[in-house]
């Protein structure tokens, strides 16, 4: 990753709903559904260079990104994702958003660092239209997610 691609993160040009594990009887209290990608995005801290990773997760007000770079919660970013087309007939789209590090955490089983990044403005009011549009009409919305006891029976 970083500077140049790593070909262990395979791009998809489709997004799920991401149904990670919660800790037991709690909630996801994010303000929107979160949806799993592997979309390239590039990275600029304080305007300079661009460093290169993967979307891992995102939602219309932020996203998770995998990359090379140990970020401060705070540092205000620029983030271009790359969304790939749904169609051979299309060109792919790059929304351009800018932002803040809600938090970085390492990834020992891809060794590289995760980092949340909280949506301040989009570039283009029409880049988070395009977003919203995109997942909610090629992507299965998921509710609050409330983790179940091994011993709740489901009928």
């Amino acid at each position: 990753m970083g500077k140049a691609e790593n070909g262990q993160l395979r791009a998809s040009s489709r997004a799920l709903p991401d149904n990670s594990m919660l800790p037991q009887g709690s909630k996801d209290l994010r303000r929107e559904t979160r949806y799993m990608v592997s979309w390239r995005v590039a990275v600029s801290v304080n305007g300079q260079g661009l460093y290169y990773g993967r979307a891992k997760d995102i939602s219309l007000h932020g996203a998770a990104i995998l990359n090379e770079l140990n970020l401060k919660p705070g540092t205000r970013v620029m983030l271009n994702i790359h969304m790939p087309t749904l169609n051979r007939l299309c060109e792919p789209k790059v929304l351009i958003v800018h932002g803040v590090i809600a938090y970085t955490t390492h990834d020992s089983n891809l060794m590289c660092f995760r980092s949340g990044i909280s949506f301040v403005k989009f570039e283009q009011e029409s880049d988070r239209a395009y977003l919203e549009e995109r997942l909610a009409n090629n992507h299965v919305k998921v509710p609050d997610y409330v983790c179940r006891r091994s011993t709740d029976r489901v009928m």
